[in-house]
Order: C-alpha cells, then structure tokens, then sequence
C-alpha cells in the first residue's frame, strides 16, 4: 500500500529519535519520495507528495522557516523533517508555525543533529521503492480483475492481502483528464478512506470500499472534481469483487454518456431506462426495435433534409403539447401542427395509444444509447 508519514515516522523514532511537533492529522499523507531541500528557490521543482527534510541552511539567505514551511504546504509536500542542532533549534519552532501546521495538516517532525542525512534517507528511499514494487503487483491485480469472468484465485488473493475482502461494498468511479493525483490522494487518505487509486487505459480508475464511517459520494466527487476539465462515470454499488468487472463497464458508459451529454459527471445509478438497455445481450435486436419504429421518419428527413425525427421526441417529451413543443423549438404552433400532421402520415398512426408513444420514446432512447 501507499507509504505514508506515518509509516516513515514510527520506523524512526528510535533510531533517529524522531519528534513529531505538529501536523498529526495529516500523518496519513501519503509519501511520493524524499527530497533534501535547503533552498526555497527550488521550490517548483517539487511534483506533490515529497517527504522533505532539511537542516534549515536556508535561513542564512534570509529565508524564514514559516515561509519555508508555508512553501512546502503550497507544492502538497507531504510533511518537513528538521534535523536540529546547527541552523535551527527546536526554539526556533514558533506557536505561530505550530498552529500553522495544524491547520494545514502538516507533519513537522525535528531530529537531532547527530543523525546522518544519508542514513535516514538510504532507509527511506528503500522503503518507499518496496511500497512502490507492491503498489504494482497491485495495480496488475486491480488491472486483471477488471477483464477476468471470474476472477483468478490468485488475483482474488493479493486483493484480500491488500486490505480488499471479497464480499464488501464497493464502488468504482472512472476519472478522464486527471493529470496529477497527488491532490487526490492527499484528500482521500485524510477522509481515512480504504481505496486504490490507479492508471489505466488513458484513465484514473478509483475503486473504494464502503463501510462505516466511509465518506458519502458527494465528498469523494468534490475531491475528484479539484481540477478542472475532470469528467467522471460513476458506477452502481456492487457487493462483492466478483461484480468488479460489470461495474467497470457500467462506470465506463456513464463516463461515455456524461461526455455525450457533455456534462462532468454520470452515476450509473441514475440513467433510468439506459441501464436496462445496456444490460441488453443483444444488440442487433434493439436496433430492429428502433428501425421498426423509427427507420421511416429518420430516412425521410435524411431524403428530404427535414427535420421531423428531433420534432417528434421534443413533442414526446413535451407530454404530447403542442404549445410546450413549438417553445421548446422556438418555431410557430402553426409550423408543428403541421410537422405532426406529416410525421402522423409517414407512420401511419394518430398518437393516440400510449403504447405507441411509449414504443417511440424507447426507439428514441434506443438512437442515443448507440450514440453514447
């Protein structure tokens, strides 16, 4: 799994006789790497989630510790080792900072002058690069079960060693346009969230699990959603990992769908008759539906360049009002009386049936789901 401060923190506080000031809450930050940082100008280099660790030689620039720190919270670092002792005391760790740090949610820890730099941070990189290597063997477990019918003995083995039991609630949300997740992940591992967060086929695939306390789904799209330009599918909840593969698909075609209908996000949850449509096993049979009972008017207007087949389903969805349908058109009551009229001829029916209006709205929704 993700290494966190946490993890690095209580690996050394025996060794390092490492002290944790401020920033607790945020010890489930999760660590991307460790970065050695004495000058405030290199600052932009930092990717998000950098453990940094520092004697504090930037003060002889000038540079204050609040704005040092003020820095680091600005680039997402993960928290700021101080090794105290030559640049900075533990004095020189003002209420000011601490509070700042609490807020912020960010760990700042001090050790002592006497432990080697190469030493904690050789210990660290290693750890991180084991995380690293098991967060992989994950990600191809992750990847595998989203394909398999039934899912490998083994692949349903490192999900349950990874803290992903078989039977549990789960959630997936399909993310496009997600360029840095380090934002993200931050965010999650503070709701104390158990997911997995990973790359695949030119998209972030989130897949949660839901338990007591898990945040509600509203909080996890406004994490998602930091970023600009992000699209989401979203979909149903599933109840064991062995669904994981329908639901990925079912997320997959609401991300489909909210870009048809060029919205940022769709929950499968909510797409009413689209769900019974995409659980169709048979294609060639709901386009003979739609063909039987729209193929006339879709080829006419393409003959004559008319325009009946959007009147129609305006008119439909207008409750079948005349009045409501030349609105919503923004076109003469005169002009859809006699498009009606028309569109009355060429399928040979009055529109009086509900049935028949039922069968043309399904063909309607039939078109747009092979859209999406």
């Amino acid at each position: 799994m993700r290494t966190s401060v946490s993890d690095l923190y209580h690996f050394g506080i025996d060794p390092y006789s490492l002290i944790l000031h401020s920033g607790e809450n945020g010890l489930s930050n999760s660590v991307s790497w460790i970065y050695l940082a004495e000058d405030i100008q290199n600052m932009s280099f930092l990717k998000g989630g950098e453990l940094v660790i520092t004697t504090g030689l930037f003060t002889q620039s000038g540079t204050s510790l609040f704005d040092f720190i003020r820095s680091l919270v600005t680039f997402n670092c993960s928290g700021l080792f101080i090794n105290v002792g030559k640049y900075l005391e533990i004095a020189d760790i003002t209420p000011e900072i601490l509070e700042f740090c609490r807020i912020s949610k960010f760990p700042l820890l001090t050790m002592p002058w006497k432990v080697h730099l190469v030493d904690i941070m050789q210990e660290y990189c290693k750890i991180l690069l084991q995380n690293t290597q098991s967060m992989d063997h994950l990600n191809a477990a992750f990847q595998g079960a989203l394909y398999q019918a039934t899912l490998h003995e083994t692949t349903l083995m490192t999900l349950n060693q990874n803290g992903f039991p078989t039977s549990g609630d789960y959630r997936i949300i399909v993310i496009l346009n997600l360029r840095n997740a380090t934002r993200i992940t931050f965010s999650l591992n503070r709701l104390q969230l158990k997911y997995h967060l990973f790359e695949h086929d030119n998209l972030h695939i989130l897949i949660y699990h839901i338990s007591q306390p898990t945040p509600s789904l509203s909080e996890i799209m406004d994490i998602l959603m930091y970023y600009d330009g992000i699209t989401l599918g979203i979909s149903n909840v599933f109840h064991s990992l062995e669904k994981i593969g329908i639901c990925h698909k079912r997320a997959r075609f609401a991300l489909a769908a909210s870009l048809f209908w060029n919205i940022p996000s769709v929950n499968f949850d909510e797409l009413g008759f689209f769900q019974i449509l995409f659980s169709s096993s048979d294609p060639d049979l709901l386009q003979s539906v739609y063909q039987n009972s729209l193929g006339v008017l879709e080829d006419f207007d393409s003959a004559h360049d008319t325009d009946y087949m959007d009147t129609l389903k305006v008119f439909l969805l207008s409750d079948c009002n005349l009045l409501k349908t030349a609105d919503k058109i923004h076109t003469h009551r005169n002009t859809i009386i006699y498009r009606m009229k028309k569109i009355k001829e060429l399928l040979k029916t009055e529109l009086d049936d509900s049935k028949i209006k039922f069968d043309l709205l399904m063909a309607f929704y039939i078109r747009e789901y092979f859209s999406i």
